[in-house]
């Protein structure tokens, strides 16, 4: 396969590349301490911390060569679930309105969530597993282009 911009066929799938370059860290430590007050009755103590991390590192080009995201529900449902609580702590009134207002608003976001992933993403999704990315002149493009 060459590249349709350049003819170059140094190519690489993209999902190929963002898989090379995206990697999980995940490390621990334990660190003591020993620590003492300088006023009148204060000793020495002795602490220690265990700590953890997670996360990923990614090359430039692993991000460019990213899928494409689907969209979150958890804001959606964090408004939705906070809102309920609010809505059962108030009793009714002008804050019931204002919550029947924002769970409504909340259902709105899921429901644009919802169609955004099953109807807009999926497509996306597939055209990006057919691309490729030219390592010459950095072009993307689909592989029926």
């Amino acid at each position: 396969m060459n590249c349709p911009s350049c003819t170059s066929d140094n190519v690489q799938k993209l999902s190929i590349l963002y898989e090379l370059g995206t990697n999980d860290i995940r490390t621990s430590s334990v660190t003591t301490g020993l620590g003492g007050g300088l006023s009148r009755g204060s000793g020495l103590g002795l602490g220690t911390a265990h700590t953890s991390t997670k996360g990923t590192s990614q090359s430039k080009l692993a991000s460019k060569a990213s899928p494409p995201a689907k969209q979150s529900y958890k804001v959606a449902l964090a408004i939705v679930l906070g809102i309920l609580m609010l809505l059962v702590a108030a009793g009714n009134g002008f804050f019931l309105t204002i919550a029947l207002l924002l769970i409504g608003g909340g259902g709105y976001l899921l429901y644009r969530a919802y169609l955004y992933n099953n109807n807009t993403w999926p497509p996306k999704y597939a055209i990006w597993q057919q691309s490729w990315h030219c390592n010459r002149c950095g072009d993307i493009y689909s592989q029926g282009a």
